[in-house]
């Protein structure tokens, strides 16, 4: 299998984009992300998934069911990413599409991420024959460089802000709030943690979230990394759960791709108690 180079395509130059170029994607581009596709690791292989690749003009078709606040981002292009629908099926496309992200980053293209706000509304829009829901909706293209790089930060619906980027990828969350030791609360000691571990924690600290919230928190015993969501006003429900799967795919990509026979993470029952406050709820946990 292909691996990409994922810790430097992750911490280095992943960067959600919102002012795309009217610039088309070239059709070997399009090839590779469709041959790549059928490479990228899966969390559940059972769970069947369609990619389809669409024109810029499916924007209109699809109106308010996809995007922020009933704006969709025009794009040249855009990735639908179906699935059967199954237990932990969006965690698995959040997953998936992640890594075909960083095959766009790869390629030199940008992407940007839009809310499913209707599935059902946005697949006729597409006018794709599928039996499969739509999971994911992604924008990419080239982006427009003339408009000054930044991002948004919110923190509650009052508080939004832009915040430019530096040239250097920094945590969207601090590893000290992003970490804890074997219980909840329970500092991490940054000192103990392998180089391999180190960067794969960190690649889970610059994931993209919806709207940057990183509504999520892991914690690191000797054996297992459970990762753990939390509640968020501004997350829906499958957004949160897209969340994990962005986050999953990182770590695993990034450990993978520095040691042999990395397992994948598990849906099984986390084994011990992580002592849990009431906002916060286990998702998964990976052997290390």
């Amino acid at each position: 299998m292909e691996y990409l180079r994922y810790y430097d395509e992750i911490v280095s130059r992943r960067q959600s984009c919102r002012d795309f170029a009217d610039t088309d994607v070239d059709t070997a581009a399009l090839t590779e992300i469709t041959e790549y596709n059928e490479l990228v690791p899966r969390l559940l292989p059972d769970v069947a998934t369609e990619l389809h690749i669409l024109e810029g003009s499916v924007a209109e078709a699809v109106g308010k069911s996809v995007g922020y606040n009933g704006f969709t981002v025009q794009a040249p292009r855009y990735l639908a990413l179906f699935s059967e629908e199954a237990p932990h099926y969006l965690e698995n496309a959040g997953f998936i599409a992640q890594g075909l992200t960083l095959k766009l980053t790869q390629l030199g293209l940008d992407a940007c991420w839009l809310t499913v706000n209707d599935a059902e509304a946005a697949a006729q829009g597409i006018g794709v024959e599928t039996d499969k829901k739509l999971a994911v909706f992604i924008a990419f293209g080239h982006g427009n460089k003339a408009v000054k790089d930044v991002r948004l930060d919110i923190k509650s619906p009052s508080n939004v802000k832009m915040v430019t980027r530096e040239n250097k990828a920094a945590p969207k969350i601090s590893m000290n709030d992003l970490l804890f030791s074997k219980v909840y609360g329970e500092p991490v000691n940054m000192e103990l943690l392998y180089t391999e571990l180190e960067d794969a924690l960190l690649s889970i600290a610059v994931a993209q979230s919806f709207f940057n919230r990183q509504p999520y928190r892991v914690i690191v015993d000797d054996d297992i990394i459970s990762l753990i969501g939390l509640k968020d006003e501004l997350t829906t429900a499958e957004d949160a759960l897209l969340n994990y799967g962005i986050a999953m795919f990182n770590f695993y990509a990034v450990l993978d791709s520095t040691r042999a026979n990395v397992r994948m993470w598990s849906f099984e029952d986390a084994g011990r108690d992580l002592k849990l406050p009431g906002n916060a709820r286990y998702v998964a946990k990976i052997r290390i």
